[in-house]
């Protein structure tokens, strides 16, 4: 059981692996006593770490920290927008016209899931990673979960992750999902159902596009938030939505095959550009910069 080998800090060797959106990769990493060892941060472009302790560290300070924690020494340099993503994000669902139901894809540990259910009466938070969920469930349960957030070099700090204030965490609900087989989970429509950074991430996009369209109810939205940033290591290239050009040379960009997947039964109600900043220690960051799209269905 890959959660149980996570949680045994003596473990000398450990299986981790990304699982996003129905692609699992695994790999063998050296683990130090301080469970940093070998294992790369998250913001390494198309490492394979999201199963790995440190990924929940991470992803529990991108999701849950004050802006001071996140970033006491470049905050200022950066858009405050760029410091509570996940929260944001959720804002985005209140084009819907119904409040009953809201569906997470990709909640990894859970911020934007909880924010949901300040607005919404049953939220559904699933993510492809077992660690991420069973850190989400953990918050859940006990409205906080410690962390270890990188200094410098091996030097690690213990935080605490906690609620926000006004969360309905008894509406929200956790499992393990996968973007690209989304009715096995047998949930039914949702009012809206949000994507944050999960596009790029997944091995068949446009059939978790196609989804969509049996996914929401009508007068619902459906929340598309992604940095469009396409990898091979998630993505096969021929499954790719844009990012690269066709056969004239003609470049491909994401949006326009978006709009295209999507116009038939949805209406385009707004985009925007969102950015995000996750840390990897107090003076190394990855700041990327989404494009938030809001589809009401017709």
């Amino acid at each position: 059981n890959m959660s149980s080998l996570i949680a045994k800090e003596e473990a000398t060797w450990l299986i981790a692996g990304i699982a996003v959106g129905g692609l699992a990769a695994s790999f063998f990493i050296r683990r130090s006593a301080k469970g940093l060892g070998d294992v790369r941060s998250t913001t390494a472009s198309g490492s394979v770490v999201y199963e790995s302790t440190r990924a929940v560290d991470e992803y529990l300070q991108f999701h849950f920290a004050a802006p001071k924690e996140l970033a006491p020494l470049v905050g200022p340099f950066v858009s405050q927008e760029a410091l509570d993503f996940p929260a944001l994000c959720a804002r985005e669902c209140l084009a819907a016209k119904g409040r009953g139901r809201a569906l997470d894809v990709g909640c990894a540990v859970g911020r934007s899931t909880f924010e949901l259910s300040k607005d919404f009466k049953e939220v559904v938070g699933f993510d492809f990673s077992n660690a991420f969920i069973e850190a989400a469930n953990k918050m859940k349960g006990n409205g906080k979960a410690s962390y270890k957030t990188l200094i410098e070099g091996e030097i690690m700090e213990s935080r605490t992750a906690v609620v926000p204030n006004g969360v309905n965490a008894s509406s929200c609900k956790f499992v393990v999902g996968d973007a690209c087989n989304m009715f096995a989970l047998k949930a039914g429509k949702f009012d809206a159902v949000m994507a944050a950074n999960l596009l790029c991430r997944v091995p068949d996009p446009f059939k978790f596009l196609r989804d969509m369209h049996e996914m929401v109810n009508p007068g619902g939205v459906f929340v598309l938030i992604s940095p469009y940033s396409w990898l091979k290591e998630y993505t096969d290239k021929k499954n790719w939505v844009g990012g690269y050009e066709d056969s004239t040379g003609k470049p491909v960009y994401t949006k326009d095959v978006v709009v295209k997947a999507l116009s038939g039964g949805f209406e385009l109600v707004s985009e925007k550009n969102m950015p995000f900043l996750i840390r990897e220690h107090q003076r190394k960051y990855q700041i990327g910069c989404s494009h938030c799209m809001v589809w009401r269905k017709k």
